[in-house]
């Protein structure tokens, strides 16, 4: 019925046809594995790391060629890519397979002629040719050294280099593995010392190529390594960083590295080692008000300094010349150490104090200070004597009618007597000297071990005393001793001065026993003092400032001014000191109704005072039956962390170590930004035993709680007025004894006193802590034993 259609193309041998028989199964998403095992698998990773590494390296080059990179981001890529490429190679399969560099781009069809060459080389551009990126210095010549542009510590690597890459040669170490990376150190150290050439270097480059071109354990034969060394030693950049003086910088304003400085191994001269030693000395910091002036006279950094002083002090120093001279090196190097040891560890020295005259010029005095020791604090110029020093031209012609005493007879000379009163170094009487000339004499008084050290500093200044005819002796005075028989009337004194007098519980007493000894009974006598405001002793000041009015002496004038003492706080920066200066004039003896009145108010008040500052412990009383009460009750008030809480009064019973309060009532020191305030009371109290410190318990106006700190820190917070109530037995502040036990987070009682008079709900709301438990108490006073309490 149907006729066949005739095919619309002819049958041609290649014709497909499908045969069953021969059919396969072939899934197209079926991984095609390159490698048959893992070992052939790991070969052809790294033959393409290795591919990649020279098309990247290809590239590398030109992007540095065309200044895209950076010369230091080209350095650092560039050493990674070569160090890869030979780790790559590292495997002794892969180094088969791959055979050699051009064998390699036959293979897989590369060109690369960039990287090519950098591969032959084994450096990079910046090395090969040194880079620009360093100061340019001259090594044309042995002869003239390193410029001083180059930091000593590149110079010293550099030549810790050569010596290194010498050493390995002289020990036979010739291979490539041993070699390369030594004489590429040695290169890469110089360049950062100079971007110049120098004679001999591209030998030092063909070297690296050669040893580059090596086989790993290929080594070098006895003429090749003659050869090099002969061409390394001969480098004039090797032959002028032998000299380890040559290793300090000119450039004064550039601090020194440790490793500037001559180093014990290059057998530097003692000269070069003193002068190393005199740019490590270090000298306190000076009194001005600043504090912060230069001590060093050129600036080392610190790290490394002391490994390298005892690396002069653990030497034998064998090739110096003589006993004496390895002896003096010891010597100063043992006092760079102790320097750095401590104010205290500071070896004897002599300093430099500039005071000013009348006319606005200035003088200097010299003193010797000894090392400290023992308990001798009278070697040390304190900061105290250095602003009274300051402030004499001023204090003298301002205090009024101080002239000699017409009631100090026979004395009709018009010359000034003047004493000083614990001397030390002598600065203060020595300025008096100075400043006065021969229109007064004064004596400079100390104990027996500190007078001689006195009388030195005297002898140093005798030129600039004799130019200004003063008049100035010194002597022994010890306060504790009574002198028998007593000074007469002509052996008195118009003048008294005294600086930083009282660090001893009982100084006040054998002070003001002193000054009414010697001070003379005139209309126009005086005493100056100046002393830190330190609170650990402010009950000795208040007690000095009581005695001196019952001897009848009254203040005329006083301030307080801000100083820097050598001594360094813990933070490392210089110590600020709030410095009181206080002058007493003489009153004289009279009779009558009003002096003997105004005399029994002052006894009364005196007694007063003495009561309030009786040593109590805290104890506190929690009213009512509740579960505070029973928590509170018979604990007392401990000291941490700044702040007051409540314990157990038996120390070894508290879970965190805590200070147990020793407290009394004290008029606190206001500072003169807040005398208008008047305050009052305060309420210090301990907050160490040994050595013993006090600190003012306060109220924080931000928080209400009760914390403790020194005047700076309390200042601007509720400081007082502290009293105790009707009956003596609690304490009271604002005449109210509102305050509260608080139970914080920690489970730990805090104080808190209520500012506002809402039971701390406004600052609890404030703060979020509505959820804790609180409850009034009363703080109640529990006196201490005598034997117990502070002197």
């Amino acid at each position: 019925m149907y006729t066949q259609r005739p095919l619309a193309y002819a049958p041609t041998p290649y014709s497909y046809t499908p045969n069953p028989t021969l059919s396969a199964t072939i899934n197209l998403d079926e991984e095609v594995k390159l490698a048959s095992s893992s070992t052939e698998r790991d070969l052809y990773e790294s033959l393409a790391e290795i591919y990649s590494i020279i098309v990247t390296l290809d590239g590398l080059e030109k992007a540095y060629i065309k200044d895209v990179v950076t010369e230091a981001e080209y350095t650092e890529t560039c050493t990674r890519l070569l160090k890869q490429y030979k780790s790559s190679l590292g495997d002794d399969a892969v180094a088969n397979e791959f055979v050699d560099l051009e064998t390699f781009k036959r293979t897989w069809g590369l060109e690369c002629p960039r990287a090519t060459e950098r591969l032959r080389i084994g450096l990079p551009a910046t090395v090969e040719q040194a880079s620009h990126s360093v100061p340019s210095t001259n090594m044309g010549a042995a002869a003239t050294g390193p410029a001083g542009g180059a930091s000593g510590s590149l110079i010293l690597t550099a030549t810790e280099n050569f010596i290194t890459f010498l050493d390995a040669l002289k020990l036979n170490m010739v291979s490539k593995d041993a070699l390369h990376p030594l004489l590429s150190e040695v290169i890469q150290s110089v360049n950062k010392v100079t971007d110049r050439d120098f004679e001999n270097r591209g030998k030092i480059i063909q070297w690296l190529i050669a040893l580059n071109q090596m086989r790993a354990t290929e080594e070098l034969s006895e003429e090749q390594a003659r050869e090099l060394a002969f061409d390394i030693e001969s480098a004039p950049g090797y032959c002028c960083f032998q000299n380890p003086a040559t290793m300090i910088s000119a450039d004064n304003d550039e601090p020194l590295h440790v490793l500037d400085l001559p180093q014990i191994y290059t057998k530097p001269s003692g000269t070069d080692l003193l002068k190393a030693l005199e740019l490590l000395a270090i000298k306190p910091r000076g009194f001005s008000h600043s504090g912060h002036e230069a001590v060093k006279t050129r600036a080392v950094q610190p790290a490394g300094v002391t490994q390298y002083l005892t690396s002069i002090i653990s030497s034998s120093l064998a090739w110096l010349d003589s006993d004496e001279l390895r002896e003096v090196v010891w010597d100063t190097t043992a006092a760079r150490l102790s320097e750095r040891s401590g104010r205290t560890a500071m070896p004897s020295m002599s300093r430099l104090f500039a005071i000013p005259t009348p006319s606005g010029e200035e003088f200097t005095l010299t003193l010797h200070e000894p090392s400290l020791t023992a308990d001798n604090l009278g070697m040390k110029t304190w900061v105290s004597s250095y602003l009274l020093s300051r402030r004499l031209s001023e204090l003298v012609d301002s205090t009024p009618q101080l002239v000699p005493a017409a009631a100090t007879a026979p004395n009709t000379s018009g010359i000034l007597r003047a004493l000083e009163l614990g001397a030390g170094t002598g600065l203060v009487g020595l300025s008096f000297a100075a400043l006065r000339g021969g229109s007064a004499t004064i004596h400079l008084t100390d104990l027996p071990e500190i007078v001689p050290n006195l009388a030195h500093n005297v002898v140093l200044n005798a030129e600039l005393l004799g130019k200004t005819s003063a008049n100035i002796t010194t002597g022994v005075l010890d306060w504790s001793v009574p002198p028998e028989p007593l000074p007469s009337q002509e052996e008195r004194y118009d003048l008294i001065l005294a600086a930083d007098p009282l660090y001893s519980p009982k100084h006040p007493k054998w002070l003001v026993d002193t000054v009414a000894q010697w001070l003379s009974r005139g209309l126009n006598a005086r005493v100056i003092t100046e002393m830190p405001l330190r609170d650990a002793y402010l009950p000795q000041r208040q007690e000095f400032r009581q005695r001196m009015e019952d001897i009848g002496l009254a203040v005329v004038e006083e301030g307080e001014e801000i100083g820097y003492d050598d001594w360094e706080s813990a933070d490392g920066g210089a110590l600020e000191m709030v410095i009181g200066l206080l002058t007493l004039a003489a009153i004289p003896t009279v009779t009558g109704v009003a002096l003997g009145v105004n005399e029994q108010k002052k006894a009364n008040e005196r007694r007063e005072d003495a009561r309030r500052m009786a040593n109590f412990n805290i104890d506190v009383e929690c009213p009512g039956e509740t579960q505070e009460a029973d928590v509170l009750n018979g604990k007392r008030i401990v000291l941490r962390d700044e702040k007051v809480y409540i314990d157990d009064p038996d120390p070894s019973k508290r879970d965190v170590s805590s200070h147990t309060s020793k407290a009394f009532y004290i008029e606190y020191p206001e500072p003169e930004e807040t005398k208008h305030l008047k305050r009052g009371r305060g309420l210090p109290s301990t907050v160490r035993d040994n050595p013993p410190l006090l600190n003012w318990i306060y109220v924080d106006v931000d928080t209400y709680e009760l914390k403790y700190g020194n005047r700076s820190t309390s200042m601007h917070h509720l400081v007082g007025p502290y009293d105790w109530s009707d009956d003596e037995k609690y304490i009271t502040l604002e005449g109210r004894s509102a305050f509260y036990a608080v139970e914080e987070e920690d489970g730990q009682w805090a104080v808190y006193f209520d500012l506002d008079g809402d039971e701390l709900e406004g600052i609890f709301e404030e703060d979020g802590m509505l959820d804790c438990a609180f409850a009034p108490i009363l703080l109640k006073r529990t006196m201490v034993p005598e034997s117990e309490s502070l002197q």
